[in-house]
């Protein structure tokens, strides 16, 4: 698909139900939200969305309290929820970028 018929599709309001993204034809697991520039959100008609979602939890969550666990305090758990979310944040870019599915 190219990046026109991505962003079309994500700009559908048909492809919306209750406020949630669902698009069969779209590919991707991570969309950008319907107004560019303010995040992301899940295609919920992908098989793999709730695993994605799952995992980019754990990315978050888990640093954090592996970090209390060994002795860390507060701000420690702050710093590496911060980097969590960072590579979330990365990582979403990086699965919803329209030219990666124009082949």
């Amino acid at each position: 698909m190219t990046p026109e018929e991505l962003d079309d599709l994500r700009n559908d309001p048909d492809n919306r139900k209750w406020g949630v993204y669902y698009c069969k034809e779209d590919p991707r697991v991570i969309v950008p939200r319907h107004w560019k520039g303010m995040g992301w959100t899940i295609n919920a008609a992908r098989p793999s969305a709730i695993p994605v979602l799952l995992f980019m939890f754990i990315l978050v969550v888990v640093p954090a309290k592996v970090v209390r666990v060994y002795g860390g305090g507060t701000v420690d758990s702050l710093f590496a929820a911060a980097a969590g979310i960072t590579v979330v944040c990365l990582l979403s870019a990086y699965l919803s970028s329209s030219t990666r599915w124009s082949r």
